[in-house]
């Protein structure tokens, strides 16, 4: 049976901080020793100082903005839109244009590292990566590219300009690749 407790405060973080790291470090020793707890790392865990207030304040969480929403990023189906994208998100393809799904992977100052799954092995842009596999005649292409502001990229019948980094989000264009460029 599962329970889930839900508590917060400096103290409560530390201390479920504190017992994750003696759950992994159990798992570190030898023999045969098993946990069935499974504890996923996705940050660096950050301790803060314990303080004897009466309570404390909450910190809303950050709202991203609307445009880096799933929903928002469906206009992007027909392969002709421009998209403000962050880290991780993934732009929904019709798959008749040869690509499925684009998602953004990597962001520097001027470039933006992307991946995608379709069908298409017609890619363009630097450090492209692409595997195919067929099965029954039917194959499925996964790869990844990267595109600059100075040098646009294209997958399958999509090109892709990034007009501009700005912190942590990018503008991506994506038009037909016949028009790409006009």
């Amino acid at each position: 049976m599962r329970s889930t407790t839900i508590a917060s405060g400096p103290a409560v973080r530390l201390a479920l901080t504190a017992g994750s790291v003696t759950v992994l470090l159990a798992g570190c020793g030898g023999g045969a020793a098993r946990s069935s707890a499974t504890t996923p790392v996705s940050r660096p865990v950050m301790l803060a100082p314990v303080s004897p207030g009466p309570s404390a304040t909450p910190v809303p969480a950050p709202v991203p903005s609307t445009s880096a929403t799933p929903s928002d990023l469906t206009g992007c189906r027909d392969g002709d839109c421009e998209a403000r994208v962050r880290e991780g998100d993934r732009i929904p393809i019709d798959p008749g244009l040869g690509v499925d799904e684009i998602t953004v992977i990597g962001l520097r100052e001027d470039a933006v590292r992307l991946t995608f799954t379709g069908t298409s092995t017609v890619v363009d842009g630097t450090n492209i990566g692409i595997s195919r596999s067929c099965y029954n005649d039917r194959c499925r292409v996964r790869g990844a590219l990267t595109i600059s502001v100075s040098r646009p990229g294209r997958i399958g019948d999509v090109g892709l300009r990034l007009a501009r980094v700005e912190g942590d989000t990018a503008v991506l264009v994506l038009e037909p690749a016949g028009r790409q460029g006009q």
